[in-house]
Order: C-alpha cells, then sequence, then structure tokens
C-alpha cells in the first residue's frame, strides 16, 4: 500500500511540473463557447477536464470543458489557489450565464477589483454534452510581462450551478513562454 501511494505521489507530482509551450502564434480563437479544432495550439486533456490556450501578440486566450454541468474555472499567476487570478462561471438553471473574475486566497477565492475584471476582453460559457465550456480572452500584458519565463495555470470543475461548492477536479501546468 506504501508502494501505491508512493507511486501515485510521483505520478501526481510529474503531471503536476510538466513544462508545455505556449508560443506567440498569429491564429485567433472565436470566443463562443465552443471549443473547435486546431483553434487552440496547446490543448491538455485531464481526467475531468481539459485545458486549451493560445497566444498572440494581443491578446491570451484560455479555454477549460469541464465534465459537468456545474462551474469550471481557470486561474493564472500561481500554480496554487491562493495568490492565483480566477475566472469562474457556469450556467444556472434558468440557462443565464454565470461568470465571475475572483482573488484566490488561501483555500477559498474572493470578488476582485475593476482592475481585474478590465482584463477580460471576452468569455462566453456554455453546456453541452453533459459538458461545461468556459472559453476567455484576456489582455496579454496584464498576465505576462517582459522577461517572464512561464505562464502559471490552475484548472477546476465543480458540479454545482453555484461559485461557493467546492471542485471535484482540480490540477495546475506550467507554460513555457517561448
Amino acid at each position: 500500500m506504501l508502494f501505491s501511494f508512493l507511486l501515485l505521489t510521483a505520478v501526481g507530482a510529474m503531471a503536476f511540473s510538466q513544462a508545455k509551450s505556449l508560443p506567440v502564434t498569429t491564429g485567433k480563437v472565436t470566443v463562443d463557447g465552443v471549443v473547435s479544432p486546431a483553434e487552440y495550439s496547446f490543448s491538455q486533456d485531464f481526467d475531468s477536464i481539459s485545458v486549451y490556450a493560445r497566444r498572440t501578440a494581443n491578446a491570451l486566450y484560455l479555454a477549460a470543458v469541464g465534465d459537468s454541468t456545474g462551474w469550471v474555472a481557470l486561474g493564472l499567476g500561481s500554480l496554487r489557489m491562493d495568490g492565483s487570478t480566477i475566472f469562474m462561471g457556469f450556467v444556472d438553471k434558468e440557462g443565464k450565464v454565470q461568470f465571475k473574475p475572483q482573488a484566490g486566497s488561501g483555500h477559498s477565492h474572493k470578488d476582485v477589483g475593476a482592475d481585474v475584471a478590465a482584463t477580460v476582453v471576452a468569455y462566453a460559457i456554455k453546456v453541452a454534452g453533459g459538458k461545461t465550456t468556459l472559453e476567455l480572452e484576456l489582455k496579454p500584458s496584464a498576465y505576462i510581462k517582459d522577461g517572464q519565463k512561464d505562464l502559471q495555470v490552475i484548472y477546476a470543475v465543480g458540479t454545482e450551478k453555484s461559485f461557493i461548492p467546492r471542485h471535484m477536479a482540480r490540477g495546475a501546468l506550467s507554460l513555457s513562454l517561448q
């Protein structure tokens, strides 16, 4: 049993720390709540969520597709919730999109000021086929500074249509900025 725990811990640490590349490209993403083939230059599937990214000179595009009809979230700035700028959303029971930029604080999150909301150029959230998709277009200069070597991203998915409940799956990755 100890061996199994150590093996799972090692595999988790490897997946957690894998560096991927996010070069500047020229393609544009349509922020419509639908991830189309070849729309993103980076994609990776995890157990309950898929994460996508594309970087151009004028935009940082991110998407998450969660295996749930509840909320999905993407965060930037840390490999942990604490210290991250988090973008989360869901489609409520009436079909209305709910979206909030948040600041990670410990194992929780709180509302942010208008300065963070102003970094969001566009967003879209859709539910289809038992999955929730969140797509974002952000101002890259707000999250990528001159000389920055990597972009730290967190992701999570929950089962509820609320900003409060805990996640059913979460993770982090580091994207190398070339």
